[in-house]
């Protein structure tokens, strides 16, 4: 077909005009003074009287039955003839007698069977030049389709590119005959296979580099099928799913290409489970570092997911093609793919929560430029899912139910062109928006949210705004649609008139919107702010016994009480002496009470404010011994607070004046429990200070037995 448009498109020069030998056709004259001429779909039954000087002709879709002996003789420089969509039944000798220059010949949907009697052994004796031969579509009855003839096709020595029926095939379908095309690169077969190819199947087809097969039957491949096409570098197949397929284990076409030269492979209608393909081989080395695109797609139904741990494809993959193949997860090393293809699966759920690159570290990354996640049923997609992808261009999302944007868009400072179309998206927030703002400094970007129903209200004007001044490329943007307040749908053509309407529309309200959304933040703050201030020795509180809730390892006591001091002892570093000397001496050794004393009880490693909220909490008594330095003290106080707050629960807090304090040195909490006379001095006197002990110990007993 390269020659066709070649012609076609490149030589044609000035308007096309009938023909002098035929009014039906068109013509027209080239750079060189040659013709081409356009006889397609024109009812005609019979070619004749063309030009010397024609280089091109098609009279594809007619009514021929047969070409006349020497039709082409005077056409010395034709190059292209399309004869497709007629009804030929021969090909003889004079058929195409004189044509030593064409270069492609198009055959398709005759009658021409593969026969003896359909093409003699000197059918295309004369082209001699000929490069691409097309005989598609011919064998409509499969019980007459026959292999081609070993003397018709051996001619052809020039021949490049060759289309072909297979309608059954086998080891014998191409025969010594095509041991003579050694220039022969290229093999595309098509239609009613029923096939079982091996070994011998290409072995006449050496050289071939190309291999297309295409058809609605089943087919098979028994080892070493492709293993002779030393110079192969591109498979397809595709089928009809639903009248055939590829029924071969795979694994037995893979093992071939450790013979072969492939670069590309493209596989569709398996009827098998996609994770059984094998996209790498630890053990051997399959594709030779050739390989550069894997096309597997439309096995729907049969692919389900990739296994956990499919280790990574061949280091020379870059596009990678999995559409339509029903996959619900995909976990996969593509950190040397630059595109991949996902379309037409089930990833929605799957992409919510991970990413379609397994990353290994943090300074582990891709190289992909291209990712294809169209018709997923997306919905959303997780915030890191394109993370540690620096040459990310090309992003679609279309036709999915993407309603925000959900994913960072952050890290893709590459990004040219992000396909949004066809979802359910009705504007972005600020920050998406101020995001697509640092990604268009330095770069043009394309964004298309064609068949998006936006929300046109006083909230998205500047979004919609946003999309009229910025600097990004909005595809199609006059055919977008909008949602009014009241459900309505109109078309946004012309876009920035329709957002102007809508400004003015809620200038008039904007005013009292902000004035009524102010006065409401500040009754709103003022009251937080008073609940907060007024509660908030309560919260820090919950806060530390939340925190401290399983960080902290209680000291069970030796009977069965559940608290493990009877007294926690707050005090000052400067009053430590009286601490030590005096109540551990009188309280614990001759009481016998148990004491919780900061620098003796306090666990290590534990933040200070855990241990004390812990400390007071497994007390049944708080004792503050009040100086001037406790008053002071931030943890002193700290301590108080967090003490006066286990009061509310049944827990005593009990105030000892070390020092001589006039009361407006005292916060008013403390002044509210002198009044409650939860607090005693200390005489610092010989008799007092018996007096003194006698009240203490009396007090944490009473406790005790409460």
């Amino acid at each position: 077909m390269c020659a066709f448009l070649y012609i076609y498109l490149h030589l044609q020069i000035g308007q096309t005009a009938p023909c002098k030998f035929d009014e039906r056709c068109q013509c027209s004259k080239t750079i060189k003074g040659y013709v081409t001429v356009n006889c397609s779909w024109k009812n005609i039954t019979k070619i004749q009287n063309l030009p010397e000087s024609i280089v091109f002709l098609n009279v594809s879709h007619n009514l021929i039955e047969h070409i006349s002996k020497g039709t082409f003789e005077a056409a010395k420089h034709l190059l292209t003839l399309d004869m497709s969509f007629n009804r030929l039944t021969s090909i003889t000798v004079a058929t195409l007698n004189g044509l030593v220059k064409l270069r492609y010949l198009s055959l398709d949907n005759n009658e021409l069977v593969y026969n003896n009697q359909t093409f003699s052994k000197k059918s295309f004796r004369d082209l001699k030049s000929l490069s691409h031969l097309s005989l598609k579509n011919n064998n409509k009855r499969l019980n007459d389709c026959k292999h081609l003839p070993d003397d018709t096709i051996k001619q052809l020595s020039s021949l490049e590119k060759l289309e072909l029926d297979a309608c059954i095939c086998g080891d014998d379908i191409f025969g010594k005959g095509f041991h003579s095309l050694q220039k022969l690169k290229s093999l595309v077969l098509q239609n009613n296979f029923i096939c079982s190819m091996s070994k011998y199947t290409f072995k006449n087809t050496k050289y071939l580099q190309n291999v297309l097969l295409h058809g609605i039957g089943e087919i098979s491949f028994r080892k070493g099928t492709f293993r002779n096409l030393r110079s192969l570098k591109h498979l397809e197949m595709s089928f009809d799913s639903k009248k055939g397929g590829i029924l071969t284990p795979v694994e037995r076409i893979a093992n071939d290409f450790s013979y072969t030269l492939i670069e590309t492979l493209k596989l569709s209608q398996l009827l098998i489970p996609l994770h059984t393909f094998p996209l790498y081989n630890l053990n051997k080395e399959l594709y030779k570092n050739n390989i550069t695109e894997i096309c597997l797609t439309d096995n729907s139904g049969n692919a389900g997911h990739f296994p956990g741990s499919i280790g990574a494809p061949p280091p020379t993959l870059q596009i990678l093609d999995l559409s339509n193949n029903s996959l619900t997860r995909f976990i996969l090393d593509i950190k040397n793919i630059t595109r991949l293809i996902l379309k037409q699966n089930l990833l929605g759920d799957f992409l919510s929560t991970k990413s379609y690159f397994e990353k290994k570290s943090d300074e582990y990354f891709s190289v992909i430029e291209i990712i294809d996640i169209s018709q997923n049923d997306i919905k959303e997609l997780a915030p890191f899912t394109f993370y540690s992808q620096p040459l990310l261009h090309h992003i679609d999302l279309s036709n999915n139910k993407v309603q925000d944007i959900t994913f960072d868009l952050s890290c893709l400072l590459a990004l040219e062109f992000l396909n949004l179309s066809n979802n359910r998206i009705k504007y972005f927030n600020e920050s998406v928006m101020r995001t697509i703002n640092t990604i268009v400094i330095n770069k043009q970007l394309t964004i298309d949210l064609s068949k998006n129903v936006f929300e046109c209200t006083c909230k998205t004007i500047p979004f919609l705004r946003w999309m009229i001044e910025s600097n990004v490329l909005f595809v199609d943007l006059h055919k977008y649609s909008c949602t009014l307040e009241d459900g309505s749908i109109i078309n946004m053509n012309p876009f920035e008139y329709k957002v102007l309407q809508l400004e003015k529309t809620c200038k008039s309200y904007l005013g009292l919107i902000i004035g009524v959304s102010l006065a409401l933040l500040v009754v709103m703050m003022t009251v937080i702010t008073s609940l907060v201030y007024r509660y908030r020795w309560k919260i820090r509180y919950m806060y530390y016994m939340t925190k401290g809730k399983y960080s902290y390892q209680k000291i069970s006591p030796d009977d069965d009480d559940e608290y493990t001091y009877d007294a926690f002892i707050s005090y000052s570093d400067g009053d430590r002496s009286f601490v030590f000397k005096d109540c551990i001496e009188k309280l614990e050794k001759e009481e016998n009470l148990r004491l919780c004393i900061h620098q003796r009880n306090f666990m290590p490693g534990q933040d200070i404010t855990v241990n004390i909220t812990n400390c007071i909490h497994t007390s049944r008594t708080t004792v503050c011994l009040i100086t001037r330095k406790f008053l002071e003290s931030y943890y002193c106080m700290f301590e108080f607070n967090m003490a006066r707050m286990e009061s509310i629960y049944s827990r005593k807090i009990f105030l000892v004046f070390y020092e001589q304090l006039e009361p407006k040195e005292l916060p008013l909490v403390m002044l509210e429990l002198v009044q409650k006379e939860s607090y005693i001095e200390y005489p610092n006197d010989e008799q007092g200070n018996v007096v003194f002990w006698e009240k203490i110990t009396e007090t944490l007993r009473t406790n005790v037995r409460a």
